[in-house]
């Protein structure tokens, strides 16, 4: 099958008849190949099902009952509250990473180099060690975070900080640990000697992550825990001039997205394009022989640096550069990359502007990924791309068009450019109107000149694979239930492959059997004196969360997929098992194909091992 078509068949579905063998309405089911499509957005629930209508489409909503947390730190809320609330994109306070040129900056009063001497001291390996020891000691964790502030968002504005502290009753060093890495609160030095303990003070300062005012401490990086990891990154501070423009953020809502998107299995050799703190590097040094980790940013390599020694990770490289220009030709199992793709005027901060034309950034990085890819390996780039209204994936499908890979393109919401330029601007209009309206009009004119319609974002995950004709999948995705999907994402792909130019004959001789995280749940209400069914549903509680409606007819043919019988028999067995007329009994295989298709497709249904 051509990419066009793969691509043409996942975003209008498999077919626009629904999963019916009778000639109305009346019998339809929610799992069908004209409402379970390839597109997945979030959908208002009926009584039935989780299903609602975007476009002319019914679809099905991502959900999961069961919420696992991701070995991560705290949520970070942005300008939008982060990509699970109204606005699930990115937003001006997380960590689009550099990638970009030396390049002049388009907003003198709010860019500026970062003073003073350079962050964090590496020469000191022991007290780097020692300073570990103590945040463990101090029982320093996202679970003792989320228990003590009573959150589950880790916010540094003034409002919710001054809150926080109110809450660090204790004199003991978790608390001092706390209001001082994390709310960036000055601690008495005896105090924080204390919680130091073994580090000695001295030795703690020539650490540069605090310097003595007086008889305090004030902190100058902000130190969280995130998941088995602690991580070092820039202190957000307020002022008129913003921050630095080579300023390194932290964790945030995308650097979560990202590494709960990548496909974690043993590599020899992993990418970590534009490492910013280098928290993507560290993830993968647990099942890489070997990370390389770039950025165009000295500092954020400064920060990768300190990181990987204070958790005592020693297989990452680094190398400053740009993009794929600081690499020797060699090939990856996996590469993550948060590059700076903010559609912007500007080059004001190295982690958010490309420095580029609209989104030609991402375009780069894409076209260029499948030739440091080796065969079977994976990419993960977060992008922002500029689409017409009726066609979200039209130009990513140029990008990866030709390259050899197999391309998986999520598209996790759009914005108009007055809400881009708007959320993006929010911080500084929280310090100067003016200077806000002026950037308002400044990047709505420059959205204007290169006729964006609308700025979308999501994901583009590639898999090498040479020598035949490559599929692309196109899917909306919400990310209010995303886990991390790495398992799901191979099951997804193997899927694909299997489906790809499969007939039905084909499929009819296929073994399928159900996920090990398929769960069947049904409700049931009070009614004449019994109990009735009122929804059926089947969900997935891993990866990407996926829930689909069933009605009696899907309810059926599920539990019958044990991986023993082809599907031909199957499907004799659930037709057998419902009361249908001649005429039904005759349409029932052609309507329930392309419902199991779609089944495969989302990850529902395995094929059976040989």
């Amino acid at each position: 099958m051509s990419q066009a078509a793969a691509a043409a068949r996942t975003a209008a579905g498999t077919a626009s008849m629904p999963w019916s063998p009778t000639r109305s309405d009346e019998k339809s089911i929610a799992v069908s190949s004209s409402r379970v499509i390839a597109a997945i957005p979030a959908a208002a629930p009926t009584a039935s099902a989780r299903v609602g209508e975007t476009s002319n489409q019914t679809t099905v909503k991502v959900a999961s009952a069961t919420r696992r947390r991701y070995a991560g730190p705290l949520n970070v809320p942005g300008a939008a509250d982060g990509w699970a609330s109204t606005a699930p994109l990115l937003n001006p306070e997380e960590p689009t990473r550099a990638l970009g040129r030396d390049r002049p900056c388009a907003a003198r009063h709010h860019c500026r180099v970062g003073d003073g001497p350079e962050p964090l001291g590496l020469d000191d390996e022991r007290s780097i060690e020692e300073l570990g020891a103590a945040l463990r000691a101090a029982d320093f964790t996202v679970e003792r975070l989320e228990s003590t502030l009573q959150t589950h968002e880790l916010s540094s504005r003034p409002v919710d900080t001054l809150a926080h502290l109110r809450r660090l009753t204790g004199d003991d060093p978790f608390s001092r640990l706390t209001a001082h890495f994390v709310l960036g609160a000055p601690v008495g030095a005896s105090a924080m000697e204390a919680a130091l303990t073994p580090i000695e003070l001295d030795r703690f300062l020539r650490l540069r992550l605090s310097q003595r005012d007086g008889d305090e401490l004030r902190p100058l990086v902000r130190l969280v825990p995130h998941g088995d990891y602690y991580i070092a990154s820039d202190l957000e501070r307020g002022g008129e001039t913003g921050p630095p423009s080579d300023f390194v953020p932290g964790i945030q809502a995308p650097t979560v997205t990202l590494a709960k998107l990548a496909v974690r299995r043993p590599v020899d050799a992993a990418l970590d394009l534009g490492t910013g703190c280098g928290i993507q590097a560290l993830l993968a040094a647990k099942h890489s022989g070997t990370v390389v980790a770039s950025d165009v940013n000295p500092r954020a390599l400064r920060f990768a640096a300190f990181n990987l020694r204070l958790n005592s990770v020693d297989n990452v490289e680094l190398r400053e550069g740009n993009g794929f220009d600081a690499l020797e030709p060699r090939r990856f199992g996996l590469l993550v990359s948060n590059p700076p793709y903010v559609i912007s005027p500007d080059s004001t901060y190295l982690y958010r502007d490309s420095g580029l034309r609209g989104d030609e950034l991402c375009r780069r990085l894409v076209e260029q990924a499948p030739a440091f890819l080796e065969e079977g390996g994976f990419a993960h780039f977060l992008v922002s791309w500029a689409h017409e209204h009726e066609d979200w994936a039209a130009p990513l499908r140029d990008w990866v068009s030709g390259g050899g890979c197999d391309a998986w393109l999520l598209h996790f919401g759009s914005h108009d450019p007055v809400s881009h330029a708007a959320n993006w601007l929010r911080p500084l209009a929280e310090s100067d109107t003016g200077l806000y309206a002026e950037g308002l009009d400044r990047w709505l004119t420059h959205l204007r000149e290169l006729g964006f319609e609308a700025i979308g974002y999501g994901a583009v995950v590639l898999r090498r694979r040479s020598g035949v004709s490559n599929w692309v999948r196109e899917d909306v995705l919400p990310l209010d239930r995303l886990e991390a999907s790495g398992e799901h994402t191979q099951r997804i792909f193997a899927a694909q492959d299997l489906l790809d130019g499969l007939g039905d004959d084909g499929l009819l001789r296929a073994r399928l059997a159900l996920a090990d995280s398929d769960r069947f749940e049904q409700t049931l209400i009070r009614r004449d004196g019994g109990l009735a069914v009122e929804s059926q549903t089947l969900r997935l509680v891993d990866g990407f969360g996926f829930t689909v409606g069933l009605d009696r007819y899907t309810a059926a043919l599920v539990p019958l997929f044990d991986g023993e019988a082809a599907l031909s028999e199957v499907l004799a067995k659930a037709a057998s098992s419902v009361e249908l007329d001649d005429d039904e009994r005759e349409r029932f295989v052609p309507a329930a194909l392309p419902v199991v298709r779609r089944l495969l497709e989302l990850g529902f249904l395995v094929p059976a091992p040989s």
